[in-house]
This record gives structure tokens, C-alpha cells and sequence, in this order.
């Protein structure tokens, strides 16, 4: 009976876990803050309030133009630790099962467990270490690939480039990033509102000329 219990917690340890890692990069922008060398990778750190220790990660998002989620993934340190964490993010929708497998360039294929879902991306989370690190330094590009409802592989591409700077750099301010993201996101919603607007006057039209017909 202890030991079912001990099952049943896992799970839910390792959901925390993974909420955890994301809070520390809760400032991460919706179109992936843009700094200005324009990497792609960020790196964000802040302070566990339980464990007292820094948790730091070098995170990538892939959205659209128009600000949908595709993918992300991050690269999770606890200051103090070796063992570190590749943390995945991918649409939901996706069979769990199979689980993700990771890929850098023509590489050996690593598969990664999904360990969460909330209502807009499913986590997967595989354990790494320094000598992988490395690899994505050297490398171009990590491909995320999953398996839809349809039992299809359903690929998402990484690029590599910047990663190293963002891992070797210094970490960028929180509260800085979550001002960008405010920005970024109230930018995104002026052009909704716009596209709106022009659909809406376009249909006005549209009915207008039909009446005069």
C-alpha cells in the first residue's frame, strides 16, 4: 500500500516540478522576447522559494506571426546540482503515450516522458547532463518530434544558433522581461483589434454594394 502511495504522489511531485520551472520563466514573452542581438534563446533566473537556490533556464518559444504557440523548449539548472532537465512544451492534442523524442542535428534520438498538461501546451521532461549541454552548443538545430491523434510524427525545429551565448551569458532581469511582455502583448492585441476593423468594414461594404445591386 506505501509503495502505490509512493506511485500515485510521483506524478503529481513531478507536475509541481515542472510548474515550478515554468514560474521562473513566467516573463517569457509570447513572440519569445527579442533582445537586442535578436537571440532567440533567453535565459532567466530567480530564486526557489522553497529550496532557497537559483533555478535558472535558457529557454526558446516558437510561435506564429500572429502569436500562437508552437513549441518551446528550455534547458533547467538548480545552482549546486549536476543533474539537469531538457523541459519540452508542445501543443496539446498530442499522444502521450509514445512520449516526445528529442534530436539534435542527425543525432541518436532521446525519448522524453510527458509529465503535465495545462490547457494550452503538454510538458515532457528529460533528464540531461553537461555533456549534452555541449552537444547543443555544437549543434544547429533540435527537432522535437510527437505523434498527433492520427498516430502521425508531428515535428518542431529548434534553431540552435544563440544558444551558447544565452547559456554562457548573464541571465536577463524578470521584471524587465515582463515589461516587454506586456508591451509585446498589447502590441499584439492593437493588431488584432485592427484586423478586426478591417474585416468588419470590409463586410459593411460588401453588404452596402449588395443593397445597391
Amino acid at each position: 500500500m506505501a509503495e502505490r502511495k509512493m506511485m500515485m504522489k510521483a506524478p503529481a511531485r513531478t507536475g509541481l516540478l515542472v510548474a515550478g520551472a515554468i514560474a521562473v520563466a513566467g516573463a517569457i514573452s509570447p513572440v519569445q522576447a527579442q533582445t537586442e542581438s535578436d537571440n532567440p534563446w533567453v535565459k532567466v533566473c530567480n530564486t526557489d522559494p522553497n529550496s532557497k537556490k537559483e533555478v535558472c533556464l535558457v529557454t526558446q518559444e516558437i510561435r506564429t506571426d500572429n502569436g500562437q504557440f508552437l513549441a518551446s523548449v528550455a534547458i533547467r539548472e538548480i545552482a549546486g546540482e549536476e543533474r539537469k532537465v531538457l523541459l519540452s512544451a508542445v501543443p496539446v492534442g498530442m499522444l502521450i503515450q509514445p512520449g516526445l523524442r528529442v534530436q539534435i542535428d542527425g543525432g541518436k534520438q532521446e525519448q522524453a516522458r510527458y509529465s503535465i498538461c495545462f490547457p494550452n501546451a503538454c510538458y515532457a521532461e528529460l533528464v540531461v547532463d553537461a555533456g549534452f549541454v555541449s552537444q547543443l552548443k555544437a549543434g544547429g538545430q533540435l527537432k522535437l518530434t510527437t505523434l498527433n491523434q492520427q498516430a502521425k510524427p508531428v515535428n518542431f525545429d529548434v534553431t540552435l544558433k544563440g544558444f551558447t551565448a544565452a547559456y554562457d551569458g548573464a541571465a536577463l532581469d524578470p521584471q524587465a522581461l515582463q515589461r516587454q511582455q506586456e508591451q509585446l502583448q498589447e502590441e499584439l492585441n492593437r493588431k488584432a483589434q485592427e484586423a478586426r476593423q478591417r474585416l468588419i468594414e470590409e463586410q459593411n461594404k460588401a453588404s452596402d454594394a449588395a443593397e445597391g445591386n
